[in-house]
């Protein structure tokens, strides 16, 4: 072997080395923006949601909410049904529609302060409840679903279907490992809506008084 071809041996061997070292840092670079890009699509999920049934559209809240969403909360009956007791005013809501839609920016696949979705009647397009997932007020560390439909729908089993389509988005996109339900003790078509999705109940009360159910998503 001549010298020349030693140098071109070696010149080769050189090329494939750097060759594989830049496919390696690529396909390293790519995994790392894959999966970032991942990360920002699931957190993403958040600020465009729309889940349907037959008679339901569950969706994010927007600005022009706020009326609708006021008038369903001055529904004296639906306060039996709450932990509290006080009557929100325009302002109020306007705030709070304010925070809700917030949230959907805040929201990450790790942390979710709260996710709440307008419940819409598809016959008129009417907004009737609210329905999501957040931390429970009393132990952070936990995540509760809350939902509520205004009493004028009771008793027609919106309840149930927004509950049940919701908690199988919540299953299918893994946004929690366990969720809790806190139900004041008279509210029995809440209770049975909770049994009915595999919640059980845990022999304790919160600051509220409410009854608390508990739910493993596996």
């Amino acid at each position: 072997m001549t010298i020349y071809e030693t140098i071109c041996d070696v010149n080769e061997k050189l090329i494939k080395k750097e060759a594989i070292e830049a496919k390696f840092k690529q396909d390293t670079i790519n995994y790392i923006l894959n999966n970032i890009s991942g990360e920002e699509n699931m957190d993403n999920m958040f600020k465009s949601v729309a889940i349907e049934t037959d008679r339901l559209i569950l969706r994010n809240f927007t600005y022009d909410d706020k009326n609708e969403f006021y008038s369903i909360t001055r529904d004296i009956k639906l306060y039996e049904t709450l932990p509290e007791d006080h009557m929100y005013s325009m302002d109020e809501i306007s705030e709070i529609i304010d925070w809700f839609i917030s949230q959907y920016n805040n929201n990450s696949i790790k942390n979710i302060p709260k996710f709440p979705l307008a419940i819409i009647l598809k016959e008129g397009n009417k907004l009737i409840g609210n329905i999501g997932i957040g931390q429970y007020s009393d132990d952070k560390s936990k995540m509760e679903i809350f939902y509520f439909i205004i009493s004028e729908y009771w008793n027609k089993g919106y309840a149930s279907e927004a509950v049940d389509v919701f908690l199988k988005y919540v299953k299918e996109n893994d946004l929690v490992t366990s969720l809790i339900g806190a139900v004041v003790p008279n509210n029995i078509a809440s209770i049975k809506i909770l049994l009915k999705n595999g919640f059980v109940k845990i022999n304790c009360k919160d600051s509220h008084n409410r009854d608390i159910y508990k739910i493993i998503n596996k």
